[in-house]
């Protein structure tokens, strides 16, 4: 039974990295969401500076000068969001090798839980071996004493 207790040990040195991997699995998926939120916010930003600007077209005349000024707020949009993409990705890859990481570890826990299941079952197994052994031995002696007699 000393190899079960061992057992019992890895395990719970398994559980310990599981919990730490989950951690860090917690904390790229919150920069991911951190990150794409802003995203979200700056491609947001330029829908609704566009569709106030076509409907300021529709209803008046602009001078050229609003042309320039939308455009050169457009330009910085999507200046700040040509920089964020690659940010949102990097993100996106950390989550999800973090993923991978934390569905290793749950693997190696699972298989250390079904290698204490075996080895129990395994023990509880003999146990039973053994005592149909000495029950056997026992009834087997009560008839010999019983014959001698």
């Amino acid at each position: 039974m000393t190899t079960l207790q061992t057992f019992y040990k890895i395990k719970d040195l398994q559980e310990r990295e599981k919990k730490e991997k989950q951690k860090v699995y917690q904390e790229q998926v919150d920069h991911f969401e951190t990150v794409a939120t802003d995203l979200y916010e700056l491609l947001k930003r330029k829908e609704t500076a566009a569709d106030q600007f076509a409907e300021q077209l529709k209803l008046q005349t602009v001078k050229a000068q609003s042309f320039i000024q939308h455009e050169q707020f457009i330009e910085q949009l999507d200046k700040q969001i040509n920089e964020l993409q690659p940010l949102v990705q990097q993100a996106r890859n950390d989550m999800e090798n973090a993923h991978e990481h934390l569905s290793s570890a749950h693997i190696e826990v699972k298989k250390f839980d079904s290698l204490i299941d075996r080895r129990l079952q395994k023990h509880k197994d003999w146990l039973k071996v053994e005592e149909n052994k000495s029950m056997d031995e026992l009834s087997t002696r009560q008839f010999l004493n019983y014959k001698n007699r």
